[in-house]
C-alpha cells in the first residue's frame, strides 16, 4: 500500500474514501475500492500517486458521491466517473505492456507507449475491460443494476476516448531547451534552465485531461436517470 500512494496523497485518498462512503456507504466504497486496488496493481510500482493524481481521478466520484444524498441520479453518476479513471488507467497500463506501438488518435501516427492521445488496439480493449470491471462491480452492489450498469460502462469508455482525444489535442507538451526533447512534464531530468511549451494549452496537463474524462463518465452514468426525468 505505501508504494501506491504518497504519504499526502494518502491523506487526499482518505478524504474521497471518507466522502464515498457518506454518500454511497459500503457500495460505493466497494466500487471505489476496486478501482483503487485494480489500477495500483496495473501500474508498475503501484504508481504512488500525488495528491493531484488522486484528486484527478476520484475527486468527480467523491463529488457525486455526495451529491447523491439528495439526487438519485448522483450514483450512477459516481460509477460513471469511476469507470472512466479505471478506463484511462487500464488502457495506459495493458497497452503499454502489450508490446504494439499505439498511434495518435488524430493522425494515426507512431508514438511511443505512454503518450498521451496515443491509441492501440490491446489499451482500447483493456480500457473497455476497466470500465466493464467498474460497471459489473456496481450491478453486484445493486448501485447500478441492468441498463443503468450498462450505461455505466459505455460512459466510462467514453471518457477513456475523450481523454485520449484531449491528450492528443489540446494537453500541453514542453520542449527541453538544454536537450531539445519533448516531454508532458513541466520538470525534465536533464534539469534545464527553462521549458518551452512546444503544443497545447499551458493549463491543461495530463491531471486536468483525466479530471475531464471523469466529468464526462459522470455525465453518462446519469444520463439515463436523468432523461427518464423527461
Amino acid at each position: 500500500m505505501r508504494t501506491w500512494l504518497s504519504p499526502a496523497g494518502a491523506g487526499w485518498a482518505a478524504l474521497v474514501g471518507t466522502a464515498v462512503v457518506v454518500g454511497t456507504g459500503w457500495r460505493g466504497f466497494v466500487l471505489l475500492l476496486v478501482f483503487f486496488a485494480t489500477s495500483s496493481l496495473l501500474t508498475p510500482g503501484g504508481g504512488r500517486r500525488r495528491p493531484v493524481q488522486v484528486l484527478a481521478n476520484g475527486g468527480v466520484a467523491a463529488a457525486c458521491a455526495l451529491l447523491a444524498l439528495w439526487t438519485d441520479w448522483a450514483a450512477g453518476a459516481f460509477a460513471g466517473a469511476l469507470a472512466a479513471a479505471a478506463a484511462d488507467t487500464w488502457s495506459t497500463e495493458i497497452g503499454g505492456r502489450s508490446g504494439r506501438t499505439p498511434r495518435m488518435l488524430t493522425t494515426f501516427a507512431p508514438v511511443s507507449p505512454g503518450t498521451s492521445g496515443g491509441v492501440s488496439i490491446p489499451g482500447t480493449l483493456g480500457g473497455a475491460a476497466g470500465a466493464a470491471t467498474i460497471a459489473f462491480a456496481a450491478h453486484l452492489t445493486a448501485l447500478a443494476t441492468g441498463p443503468l450498469a450498462l450505461a455505466v460502462a459505455l460512459a466510462g469508455f467514453l471518457g477513456m476516448l475523450f481523454d485520449s482525444l484531449l491528450g492528443a489535442t489540446v494537453q500541453v507538451r514542453w520542449r527541453c531547451g538544454g536537450c531539445g526533447a519533448v516531454t508532458e512534464s513541466a520538470h525534465h531530468a536533464c534539469a534545464a534552465p527553462e521549458l518551452q511549451r512546444a503544443s497545447g494549452l499551458a493549463w491543461i496537463t495530463n491531471d486536468t485531461v483525466n479530471l475531464a474524462a471523469t466529468l464526462l463518465g459522470a455525465v453518462g452514468g446519469a444520463l439515463p436517470q436523468l432523461l427518464a426525468r423527461g
